[in-house]
C-alpha cells in the first residue's frame, strides 16, 4: 500500500508535536495571507541556512545547507523538513517547524569547481 513506498505517511511516525508544529504553522499562514510580511523581530531569532540548494524529495522541496543558530542542530550541515512557504525576495523559508532566514545558495557552478578540484 501507500505506506510500504511512502513509510512517513504511516500514522506510527506521527509525534507529539505535530499537532503543535501544525498549528503554528497554519497562524503563519493566516498571517502571512493577510499582511505578506514576516515580523522582522521574529527572522532575526531564526536559524540562517547558507549555501542551500533546493532539492525535490517524496516529501516535498527541501533546502540543504549549512545552518547556524539552529535551536536542536546547532551550526552543521541539515536537510530541514519541506519548505511551506518562501519569500519571493529569497530572504526567508518557512518549514513545518519554523522559519529560515536564507543567506546566499550555493551555486552549481560552484559545487562543479569543487568537485573539480
Amino acid at each position: 500500500m501507500l505506506t510500504r513506498r511512502f513509510p512517513f505517511l504511516d500514522p506510527a511516525h506521527i509525534t507529539p508535536d505535530l499537532a503543535r508544529c501544525l498549528r503554528a504553522l497554519a497562524d503563519d499562514c493566516e498571517r502571512l495571507a493577510l499582511s505578506r510580511a514576516v515580523s522582522p523581530i521574529l527572522l532575526a531569532k531564526a536559524p540562517l541556512l547558507e549555501d542551500w540548494l533546493p532539492t525535490v524529495t517524496p516529501l516535498g522541496v527541501q533546502l540543504v545547507g549549512r545552518v547556524s543558530g539552529h535551536p536542536p542542530h546547532g551550526d552543521r550541515v541539515i536537510a530541514p523538513s519541506p519548505v511551506w512557504f518562501a519569500d519571493p525576495d529569497g530572504t526567508w523559508a518557512r518549514t513545518l517547524s519554523r522559519y529560515y532566514q536564507l543567506g546566499p545558495p550555493l551555486h552549481r557552478d560552484d559545487d562543479l569547481r569543487a568537485t573539480r578540484n
